[in-house]
């Protein structure tokens, strides 16, 4: 681990007021629910994922984490991804939505980043030469890190800079997908 993973957090500046409770209305967000959202994260995290999978896989993590986080931390984007993640929690078409999100729609965009035919969450788990579940743990990371910084404001990962949660989350990930 990095020694900046140890020194205490640097302050960043004010991040916006949103939370879960004050996230806009899935009608008053471009693209219902926080899909367009999704589909902006999807993207960034397939060309990540396609850049580290056609590249170095010994960054995969900090690509993928790096690419998740740069969405959460721009001010446009965040009460979108509130939105959709506040969905999962209200009814069954958010979570719906969400379970489509990470397990067909995020593949899919990793396939045409690669441009291959269209893969599904078994094929890269294969692909990764990983067990489905790690898929599954990894993802768990990368949202609990979302839902701990940008929901609850947990500190210290809410004020840590991206690049200390990054030294920090990414060899957990790192394990998960590559070993």
């Amino acid at each position: 681990m990095s020694h900046a993973a140890h020194q205490a957090p640097a302050p960043r500046p004010a991040q916006d007021a949103h939370t879960a409770q004050d996230a806009p209305a899935a009608q008053d967000v471009p693209g219902a629910g926080g899909a367009g959202a999704l589909a902006d994260i999807g993207d960034a995290l397939a060309r990540a994922g396609a850049a580290s999978l056609s590249g170095q896989r010994a960054e995969l993590a900090q690509s993928l984490l790096r690419a998740a986080l740069s969405k959460w931390e721009d001010p446009a984007a965040r009460p979108q991804l509130l939105a959709a993640f506040s969905a999962v929690f209200t009814g069954e078409d958010g979570a719906a939505r969400m379970r489509d999100f990470m397990s067909r729609q995020i593949f899919q965009q990793l396939a045409d980043s690669l441009q291959e035919p269209a893969k599904d969450f078994e094929e890269v788990a294969r692909a990764l030469g990983v067990p489905p579940m790690n898929i599954n743990a990894a993802q768990a990371q990368v949202w609990g890190v979302a839902v701990l910084r940008y929901v609850v404001k947990l500190e210290p990962l809410a004020s840590a800079s991206v690049e200390d949660v990054i030294a920090t989350v990414s060899p957990t990930i790192q394990r998960y997908l590559v070993g």
